[in-house]
């Protein structure tokens, strides 16, 4: 594994991402986002909040999501039950 330098400024709901390619930006809340690296490679991405799960897919198309936000919302589900319905 290499070294890596990121930075990121939050305003609201727009992340710009600063890096050593260049900058980059995101959109979104917890749990779904959307941007473009600094190299232009547009990615969606959704997680499971304060668990450290997630997926990411570089083909910038909200549809390429469709199955892995519906295995996101199982899992979410499931925590919910096993949490007793606090999640």
């Amino acid at each position: 594994m290499g070294w890596y330098f990121r930075r990121s400024l939050n305003l609201g709901p727009l992340r710009l991402n600063l890096s050593r390619r260049g900058v980059g930006w995101s959109v979104g809340g917890r749990g779904l986002r959307v941007g473009e690296t600094a190299g232009k490679k547009r990615y969606t991405q959704a997680s499971i909040p304060g668990t450290g799960v997630g997926y990411r897919s570089q083909r910038g198309c909200l549809l390429a999501l469709a199955v892995p936000l519906m295995a996101t919302a199982v899992l979410v589900a499931a925590a919910a039950l096993a949490l007793g319905g606090r999640v």
